[in-house]
């Protein structure tokens, strides 16, 4: 049963919009009175008939509803683009899958990286979001700068900079269970010591990955990972 979304309440007769018809109709094929799979990234999961299986507005008649609740671990990953598009792209896409809830692109001193594609950090994060059958869609944040994110009020009360240089002896695992994470991730180059001074100044704990040295893109997934256990 294909998946597809729909920004708004299922219930009674919905129309997808054309993108989202385009690509049920023309890619994925679907045709009239087929049942497929409707959400909404907000928890609510529906089956319904395809009953107007036009191209430009496909419509569909909703028949089941199941709502589900917010997940019970939410990580939020503040992450420096990287400098391959493909290579970021990969990080959200299997971030989505193992269980982000949200997702910042941080912009760092040492970024190869300032200018984001936020469309199409979306349509990934999207796409993954129903090829993994989640109910719950990643929100995706505007770019922010390290200095405001890290002095904003509202920040989860478990905060982690995981950082290359001075190995900590703070791991990761340690943190696996806590219901509202957030995590930065930073580039290449890492963050500064002076970044690492300020984080730390306003609560952050700095913490490892492991032995081994990750690129950006791994090092947002294996935190995303490690905590979803």
């Amino acid at each position: 049963m294909h998946t597809y979304f729909f920004e708004g309440i299922l219930e009674g007769v919905i129309a997808l919009s054309k993108e989202e018809s385009n690509h049920a109709i023309k890619v994925m094929r679907t045709k009239q009175n087929e049942l497929v799979k409707i959400i909404n990234g907000k928890g609510t999961v529906a089956v319904g008939e395809v009953i107007d299986d036009h191209p430009k507005m496909c419509k569909i008649a909703i028949a089941k509803v199941r709502k589900s609740p917010e997940p019970s671990v939410k990580i939020t990953i503040a992450i420096a683009p990287t400098k391959g598009k493909d290579r970021i792209e990969f990080f959200i896409e299997k971030a989505t899958e193992i269980g982000v809830f949200e997702i910042v692109p941080l912009l760092c001193k040492n970024n190869e990286r300032d200018k984001v594609n936020l469309e199409r950090w979306k349509k990934v994060a999207l796409a993954a979001t129903k090829q993994s059958q989640r109910a719950w869609l990643p929100v995706i944040n505007e770019p922010m700068k390290f200095s405001q994110l890290i002095c904003q009020d509202n920040l989860p009360e478990t905060k982690l900079i995981a950082y290359c240089e001075d190995l900590p002896e703070q791991s990761m695992d340690d943190f696996v269970g806590q219901p509202d994470v957030l995590v930065l991730i930073g580039p290449e180059g890492d963050f500064t010591k002076e970044e690492v001074a300020m984080a730390e100044s306003k609560g952050f704990v700095r913490v490892n990955l492991g032995v081994n040295r990750l690129r950006t893109e791994t090092a947002g997934i294996v935190a995303v990972a490690k905590l979803n256990q």
